[in-house]
């Protein structure tokens, strides 16, 4: 059985062997697309668990991948990887702001700890997925206020006593 699906944004050959062996036997299903726009196309078509996307990529740079799917409604939560030779602090802090989870920069880390970086990143989003937050601004005679019960099961209301 898969513990996910893992898309391998990366346009050398090599790299994509590696971390296609590494995360496919310990139990992954890898996609792979070897440019930007392939990548994109792939994203939204497989909706994979994750992403481990290159920047310096053909046709499309990881930058507006990434971009793309933190601005797509129904990919704005797929966690995001960021995996490059780019490791100036301007481009660590650029893929971080876009809304990456993580940024490795190629080299300094082994397939097997860039393996452990995934487990870890899955497993927050899993514990997420199980946890609801709510952001409320409390106004009188709030038009939405009975939506919000009733979707937190307060189906008799919430009257505080202050």
């Amino acid at each position: 059985m898969s513990k996910g699906t893992i898309l391998i944004v990366e346009d050398q050959q090599g790299f994509r062997r590696i971390y296609h062996d590494v995360l496919e036997n310990d139990g992954y299903e890898v996609l792979e697309a070897q440019d930007g726009q392939e990548g994109w196309e792939m994203v939204q078509s497989h909706k994979p668990h994750l992403v481990l996307l290159d920047l310096g990529l053909p046709k499309m740079d990881g930058f507006e991948v990434l971009k793309r799917i933190r601005e797509n409604p129904d990919t704005k939560h797929i966690p995001v990887i960021i995996f490059s030779v780019l490791g100036e602090q301007k481009d660590v802090k650029k893929g971080l702001e876009m809304g990456a989870n993580d940024y490795t920069v190629k080299g300094f880390y082994t397939p097997r700890q860039i393996l452990s970086k995934i487990k870890n990143l899955m497993t927050q989003v899993e514990v997420k997925k199980s946890v609801n937050s709510y952001k409320l601004r409390i106004h009188d005679q709030a038009d939405d206020a009975p939506l919000l019960q009733n979707e937190i099961g307060l189906t008799q209301g919430y009257h505080c006593p202050h």
